[in-house]
């Protein structure tokens, strides 16, 4: 006999809390920049108090800029836990959104714990660089989450849209842009920003050139590029769904307007609000890559109503064939 839940939740309400953490993950990377380029990065000295024996800061800018970020961050582990309860009670129960919500949380919390070491070790850059990709690990989370939660991923009810060559264009652009990040984190730990709130020249900083850093960035981005390139006219090469034709477009105009801002940034001496509008860059990047690859495939809505679902052009090939 099958034990009933106490109480469910409706698939409408777990899905409308993805949405709202993937939003606060993107809005912690923003304000996190903020933090930084403000020169407030110690704008708290102490953690999880923002100083000693005080839990607010002070009122000045470099504090209030550094608590309110972490109260971003403490917004986001409330709505990631509800959002973690809300798939383990959902109706209909979902094992994947289950895991995904989970990793959400087990990621929020260990950044929080980061987030302290980075705190406590005066902005060690290499910290601040697992800070930062960490945080982008979990947006790439929430994308898949989101996208998930309103299709039907049962065994078998996905279909591959694109040849497999491109699909695995799409993880080496997936894995490229990973590097890509990486660097571009590393590129920040060198330069002038330091972020720290007694002076931005203050905190330690990677000790490799910035101009070194600057060019491996800009050299891995540049064949991120032309990777993204072979991969939009391939699918407009083949016989693919508009949308994910369209997926790629956008992910590849992101891509160049990025482009174009990290260059403006370096020759205009990173100034710290391009700076900032790079980071917010970088953000959408990782999410239209992320939906990107999530296009190449086809799921159908998680309640399909009794109307006849058409079926969807591409190589028509289930997601398991070899």
């Amino acid at each position: 006999m099958t034990r009933r839940r106490p109480f469910t939740v409706p698939a409408s309400i777990s899905h409308r809390l993805n949405i709202s953490a993937l939003a606060l993950v993107g809005l912690i990377l923003v304000t996190g920049g903020a933090v930084r380029l403000t020169g407030s990065g110690l704008g708290c000295t102490d953690w999880p108090d923002c100083r000693v024996g005080h839990l607010t800061p002070a009122l000045q800018f470099h504090p209030l800029i550094e608590f309110s970020n972490r109260m971003v961050t403490d917004l986001l582990t409330v709505v990631v836990v509800a959002a973690f309860l809300a798939a383990v009670f959902r109706n209909p129960h979902r094992r994947d959104l289950v895991y995904l919500s989970g990793g959400l949380v087990i990621g929020i919390l260990a950044q929080a714990a980061v987030g302290g070491i980075v705190v406590l070790t005066k902005l060690n850059p290499y910290w601040v660089m697992v800070h930062m990709f960490a945080t982008m690990i979990l947006l790439a989370n929430a994308v898949v989450l989101v996208h998930r939660s309103s299709r039907d991923y049962r065994p078998g009810s996905g279909h591959l849209l694109i040849p497999r060559p491109l699909l695995r264009l799409h993880y080496g652009i997936l894995a490229l842009l990973a590097a890509v990040v990486a660097a571009g984190t590393a590129t920040t730990g060198a330069g002038p920003l330091a972020g720290n709130s007694q002076g931005q020249e203050v905190a330690r900083r990677i000790p490799v050139p910035l101009r070194d850093l600057a060019e491996l960035h800009a050299t891995l981005a540049m064949l991120l590029v032309g990777m993204t390139i072979g991969l939009v006219v391939g699918l407009h090469v083949v016989n693919v769904e508009e949308r994910v034709r369209r997926a790629g477009r956008m992910f590849f105009t992101v891509m160049v307007a990025q482009a174009g801002v990290g260059y403006i940034q370096y020759f205009t001496h990173l100034p710290a609000a391009v700076v900032e509008v790079h980071i917010l860059g970088a953000t959408m990047l990782v999410v239209g890559a992320v939906q990107s690859f999530l296009a190449s495939t086809y799921h159908p809505p998680e309640v399909v109503s009794a109307a006849v679902v058409p079926e969807p052009m591409g190589t028509g090939e289930p997601l398991g064939a070899g």
